[in-house]
């Protein structure tokens, strides 16, 4: 049996007590990135090239000192002080289950500039708009900390296999109208390529291959688009 530690009584290495990686971290309770740290035994840092993508070249953090997390929740928790009635902010602290698909958040010291990388990324079907309208209303309420921390540099991140903004069709017209609308973190939402394989979906169906999700006889399988189209029934379908 191997021998347990509990790593979270301690304040991560690389991470100074105070810090926005350091607070982010005390409220990161999902399993899943927890998970494949364990398994893999890995420790993550911006690929140069997305980096690259985002915020230019001339700094590479170090692994240790690189907050990350998987569905995290967007609430801007500025004070982390327990047993302490910390001031109601209507707007800021929702307690809404919404969260931001991926999060990075590192400090270049030398230029005293803390990245945080909220990224929102979808691989199959089209962007949800009325999902991320509601996000952006939650991005905007945070604008106010954002505004007393001029160090913090948040910055939206889009990231799917076809760009939104290259491939205008009608069904992404008020998408791209939401993400051209935000502009509360200062520099605009940037489009990052996320190269995606062919994959099957389960599609409920009758004998003729109708799909239906009444009474179904059989199943088949459907490739699955990286942007749906609208032309194709896919009621039956099992994502």
């Amino acid at each position: 049996m191997s021998t347990q530690t509990n790593e979270q009584e301690a304040p991560p290495k690389g991470f100074e007590e105070g810090s926005l990686e350091y607070r982010l971290s005390k409220f990161n309770a999902k399993e899943r990135f927890a998970l494949i740290q364990r398994i893999l035994g890995v420790h993550f840092v911006p690929h140069a090239d997305f980096q690259k993508e985002v915020i230019g070249e001339g700094f590479v953090p170090r692994p240790e000192e690189v907050f990350c997390a998987m569905d995290f929740h967007l609430d801007w928790l500025k004070e982390l002080v327990e047993g302490k009635a910390l001031k109601f902010e209507s707007g800021t602290i929702t307690g809404k289950q919404q969260d931001v698909d991926f999060v990075l958040c590192f400090t270049n010291k030398l230029h005293n500039e803390t990245h945080l990388l909220l990224i929102e990324a979808k691989g199959v079907g089209n962007w949800d708009t009325a999902q991320m309208e509601s996000k952006f209303a939650q991005y905007r309420a945070m604008k106010a900390a954002f505004d007393l921390n001029k160090d913090v540099k948040p910055r939206l991140i889009l990231m799917s296999p076809t760009d939104p903004f290259e491939n205008e069709t009608r069904q992404n017209e008020k998408f791209r109208a939401a993400v051209k609308g935000f502009t509360d973190f200062g520099a605009k939402p940037v489009w990052v390529k996320m190269p995606m394989q062919k994959t099957f979906a389960v599609v409920r169906c009758l004998d003729d291959l109708t799909p239906t999700q009444t009474n179904p006889t059989c199943y088949k399988l459907k490739q699955r688009p990286w942007i749906s189209d609208p032309s194709t029934d896919d009621s039956g379908i099992d994502v």
